[in-house]
C-alpha cells in the first residue's frame, strides 16, 4: 500500500485540491498558479507558485491562515507551496508597476 504522500498526483487534481483548500478559508479568493508550473517548464521537484487575492486585507494573519491550511495538504501530497496573499484591489492598484504583477498577468492562471 503506497502512501498518499509517495504517489504524485496530477497538475488538474492539485489544482482542485488547492481551489478547495483556499475555498475553506475565503470562497471569494481568487487563485492564480504562476511561474514554472504555470509556463509548463516545471522539473519534478518544482514547487508550486500560488497568489491568493482577497477582498478583505491582507493581513500577516491571514497570510498564515491560508500558508497553514495548504501545509497540511503540502503533507499529504509531497509537494510544497509558494503562496502570497494580497488584497484584490491593492494587487490591481499599487503592485501593478512591479515586475512581480507583470510576470504573473503574462503567465499566470486562474485556478
Amino acid at each position: 500500500m503506497a502512501y498518499l504522500c509517495q504517489v504524485k498526483s496530477s497538475k488538474d487534481k492539485i489544482l482542485n485540491l488547492i481551489r478547495e483548500y483556499v475555498s475553506q478559508i475565503d470562497p471569494e479568493a481568487e487563485i492564480i498558479l504562476y511561474g514554472s508550473r504555470a509556463r509548463g517548464d516545471e522539473r519534478v521537484d518544482s514547487d508550486w507558485d500560488i497568489l491568493i487575492l482577497i477582498n478583505d486585507k491582507a493581513t500577516f494573519e491571514r497570510e498564515r491562515a491560508f500558508r497553514h491550511h495548504l501545509y497540511d495538504l503540502e503533507l499529504s501530497i509531497g509537494e510544497a507551496f509558494s503562496v502570497f496573499v494580497f488584497n484584490k484591489l491593492d494587487w490591481n492598484t499599487r503592485y501593478k508597476v512591479t515586475n512581480f504583477y507583470q510576470n504573473v498577468v503574462n503567465e499566470g492562471l486562474t485556478v
